[in-house]
């Protein structure tokens, strides 16, 4: 006891109370900050077919896609992407909602190539808005098979072999979640906002890897029709999101959400715009995050506090402290990007999102004030607006 007594009586005459409880709060925050990218190795190292299955074989599947206005460029292209997966029992079926008999005509002509097309068509009426919850309804009462796969006509996916992967996941859980990133384009907006929806992503996926399942993307998730209808259908009917968080979140258990995670998986948004539309966007997606649990709001946050401290706390040892502490701190934060940049990289890597991990440092300055930003500024939409 005397020892340690010597030891701190030295300490406090040579560093002073302030100057350890700032080192003991630089290494608490350090820790705090190496814990949670440890976390996200589980994102490269997870193999879905380690889980116990619940089907023998891939299943027929539906592949549900609501199409909201007159998208030619998506009938000619982006339809054809589904059309023509690389999958043996499959179909698409196309919720059309709107009044324009001809784009219908060409839609539902696609059928004669591909009798695998399925398509129905909702009436659109100011006075009765619909909503993309009301879209998949329908078509999940149209589709003919259990499991449903669901996306968008932003998206595409990635290879022939999406909807077989995504299949393959319903081996394993009633519900399965891949992955969607956003068109790469050479811009630094196009970096920070990919950046921002990979570190979003890989929070709902390491939490849903721990058996907290909370989110998915609305470009690129399933479950089974027994699961929806058990259940009544969609939640937060008076909110015009959530279908792909809040509805997860709420029938998903701790074994039965299956993460597909595979480059050839994931599926790909396509840019319409510059910086309002990434903003716009990011608010869009926003609406529902009050409705999380606990955990799922605290998750990022506690991330950006504990970053936050260590980052003050680390540059005020660098300035303030002795030599030998500024080593120290000097130490710490090259070691803090060095386990950064590798463990972004790994689950970057898993689910082939290139070209991000590098540019960390940037990031981790900007990425608290985006999200401070963000989160303070009111949505593009109404909550009850049709889109």
């Amino acid at each position: 006891m005397e020892f340690l007594l010597d030891i701190t009586t030295s300490l406090k005459e040579h560093y002073t109370i302030p100057g350890i409880a700032l080192i003991v709060l630089m290494l608490c925050a350090f820790v705090a900050q190496i814990w949670r990218y440890v976390a996200y190795a589980r994102v490269a190292g997870f193999r879905l077919s380690r889980r116990a299955t619940c089907r023998e074989q891939e299943p027929p599947v539906s592949v549900i896609v609501p199409i909201f206005s007159e998208n030619q460029d998506y009938l000619d292209s982006g339809l054809l992407t589904l059309l023509t997966q690389e999958y043996a029992a499959f179909e698409v079926v196309a919720v059309y909602v709107g009044n324009d008999d001809n784009f219908y005509a060409d839609l539902k002509h696609l059928h004669n190539a591909y009798p695998h097309l399925t398509t129905t068509q909702i009436k659109f009426s100011p006075r009765y808005p619909i909503t993309n919850k009301t879209a998949l309804n329908i078509g999940i009462k149209t589709a003919r098979n259990e499991c449903i796969v669901i996306t968008s006509t932003d998206a595409r996916p990635a290879s022939e072999r999406w909807l077989s992967l995504m299949a393959k996941g319903f081996m394993y859980g009633d519900i399965v979640l891949g992955y969607s990133n956003i068109e790469q384009q050479p811009t630094i907006t196009n970096l920070l906002f990919r950046k921002y929806g990979f570190t979003d992503s890989l929070a709902w996926i390491t939490s849903s890897i721990a058996g907290k399942t909370y989110g998915a993307t609305r470009h690129n998730y399933g479950f089974t029709k027994s699961l929806y209808f058990s259940v009544r259908g969609f939640n937060y009917l008076s909110l015009n999101a959530g279908e792909d968080d809040l509805f997860i979140e709420s029938i998903a258990s701790a074994t039965d959400a299956s993460i597909v995670l595979s480059p050839r998986a994931r599926c790909t948004e396509q840019c319409w715009g510059g910086w309002g539309w990434y903003t716009d966007r990011a608010k869009d997606m926003l609406q529902t995050r009050r409705y999380y649990p606990t955990y799922a709001r605290n998750y990022t946050d506690w991330e950006l506090c504990s970053r936050f401290v260590f980052q003050l706390s680390a540059i005020a040892t660098l300035v303030l402290m002795p030599l030998e502490l500024k080593i120290l701190a000097a130490v710490l934060i090259v070691l803090r990007y060095i386990i950064v940049s590798f463990a972004l990289m790994r689950a970057a890597n898993r689910i082939g999102e290139r070209g991000i991990a590098a540019w960390g440092v940037l990031f981790d300055l900007i990425e608290p004030a985006m999200r401070i930003f963000l989160r303070n500024s009111k949505p593009r939409r109404a909550d009850n607006q049709w889109r």
